[in-house]
């Protein structure tokens, strides 16, 4: 049994989905299992489904069961736990919750952890195409998630975000270079320029935000910015502006530390060119197409070699187009 989760019985399920739950929760811990069958004879999406099951039916109470799905979300499984995630509504869990739950039951490749993990892990699942979810026993230190439940619901989030069909290709490439960037030598190196908000920075956007590529990278190069500004101005002795423009001293900083992400993501060239020219604000389309054509296809190489299907349903995904 899961430490802090207890086998009690669930009466609102129906008896085929109590059973399925009741034997989830009682399968042993684990720490990383890659996504087959538990010894007791439940995959990881089981587990993963009836953890969230019992933690919201725990305290939503009476709210908990929100009524049927119509229609339901589609999953080749038959799973009673898993059929109820499709075809039943729960108090405060979104679909993109639900859609991650049943992409994982359907065979997306997610490890399933009983800890936080450290970014440079999550960053490496990402790289190879994959995630991970953490099921923590209750009392586990959560900040800033208000509790176990909340921690679970936002990796399940990022898990949605992750498998979009739309980005999925293009952020496991841009994973796969910051993630053979940051383990050289050279990183570390490039790193000791900064302070240590501009390692929490980065490590952000590895772990801790999926969408585009494109949006990932103009994330980091926001963060670089702001760490070659707080670099100026702790060489000067003084407090780094907190918005605005870069002063002239500050952008010749910023261009030289650029130069050196690029060229630690091995972008050059051409892609080192848009990828000069991508920002948040957009202002650049073909330069923005161009690095997301180069990180799709770093990213289809990675993924060429998994055998596991990659694609969630559909028509979940057709759900997901529609909000």
């Amino acid at each position: 049994m899961h430490p802090g989760v207890k086998p009690e019985p669930l009466p609102d399920l129906g008896r085929r989905e109590s059973a399925a739950v009741d034997r989830s929760l009682r399968a042993p811990p684990i720490e990383l299992s890659g996504g087959g069958a538990t010894s007791a004879g439940c995959t990881d999406a089981e587990r993963a489904c009836a953890y969230v099951i019992a933690k919201v039916r725990a305290s939503s109470g009476r709210l908990f069961d929100q009524g049927a799905r119509v229609p339901p979300l589609a999953s080749s499984s038959h799973s009673p736990v898993i059929r109820f995630i499709a075809e039943r509504r729960m108090h405060r869990i979104s679909n993109a919750v639900v859609r991650a739950l049943l992409a994982w039951a359907d065979g997306f490749p997610v490890e399933l952890l009983t800890a936080v993990p450290p970014p440079a892990t999550i960053l490496a699942l990402q790289a190879e195409g994959r995630r991970c979810v953490s099921l923590l026993p209750d009392g586990t230190e959560t900040r800033p998630h208000a509790d176990v439940l909340a921690f679970a619901v936002h990796d399940l989030c990022h898990l949605d975000k992750f498998i979009d069909a739309e980005h999925h290709r293009g952020q496991v490439g841009f994973f796969a270079c910051l993630h053979r960037a940051v383990g050289g030598r050279a990183w570390t190196a490039f790193e000791r320029n900064f302070d240590a908000k501009f390692t929490d920075d980065w490590q952000h956007v590895a772990a801790d935000m999926n969408g585009s590529a494109v949006f990932l990278f103009a994330a980091l190069k926001m963060k670089l910015k702001m760490a070659a500004r707080r670099r100026v101005a702790a060489e000067r002795g003084g407090s780094p502006d907190q918005g605005g423009q870069l002063t002239p001293s500050e952008a010749h900083a910023y261009g030289d530390f650029l130069q050196d992400l690029l060229n630690l993501l091995t972008l050059h060239g051409e892609i080192a060119d848009a990828a000069r020219g991508t920002s948040a604000r957009r202002d650049d389309p073909l330069a923005a197409r161009t690095l997301l054509r180069h990180f799709e296809h770093i990213g289809g190489e990675v993924l060429g070699g998994l055998t596991t299907s990659i694609a969630p349903s559909s028509r979940n995904v057709a759900r997901r187009r529609s909000r």
